[in-house]
């Protein structure tokens, strides 16, 4: 699943040949998909990620260790479940000396509906176009970091988190996936 569909209401905004395939991420969303995994920026929006945050083993370097331990985190990507990314931890490894264990997982929460039909997307889209006035369109995103509103699950299927930010053409080059696409110099 490529969350490159949140750039689809926006394919208007692209030049050709850009345009063309954001309209039609039905048919490109795995080439949209292959360019995002480049930028490491990019690549969290297609895929878990993962983060080797604590290690511990030896004390010496002449001596080997008898044991070792690694805290790994990762980043679940709304298409896997923590029981999927444990499988290929697993079959990666593929070591049966080696113990693996969650410590503290959950799932992803699904991606929330954004779309013109749908009241939150439009509260949203409505409000932000009133406090900015100059803003040219609204997107939405993915929250690739963790937040508490996964406490919310059980009152709706529709949870937003919102975070603005302004992007003004001094910006793009750091979001030049979009230039590759698209073999331009601006959008």
């Amino acid at each position: 699943m490529c969350v490159c569909f949140l750039l689809s209401p926006h394919a208007v905004q692209f030049s050709f040949p850009l345009n063309i395939i954001m309209a039609n991420l039905w048919l490109f969303a795995p080439l949209v998909s292959r360019v995002l995994e480049q930028t490491p920026s990019t690549n969290a929006l297609v895929r878990t990620t993962t983060a080797i945050t604590m290690f511990h083993a030896g004390v010496k370097s002449n001596v080997i260790p008898p044991s070792a331990n690694a805290t790994v985190n990762f980043r679940i990507h709304p298409s896997q479940t923590v029981a999927e990314v444990l499988e290929i931890v697993d079959k990666t490894i593929d070591d049966k000396r080696v113990k693996i264990e969650a410590t503290s997982a959950f799932d992803p929460l699904p991606v929330s509906p954004w779309d013109n039909q749908t009241f939150g997307p439009r509260v949203f889209h409505q409000t932000i176009l009133d406090v900015f006035p100059d803003v040219g369109s609204v997107a939405p995103g993915i929250c690739i970091g963790n937040t508490d509103s996964r406490h919310f699950t059980n009152l709706t299927h529709a949870i937003y988190r919102f975070n603005p930010v302004v992007f003004k053409p001094d910006d793009m080059p750091r979001y030049y996936i979009l230039f590759i696409l698209s073999g331009e110099n601006t959008l």
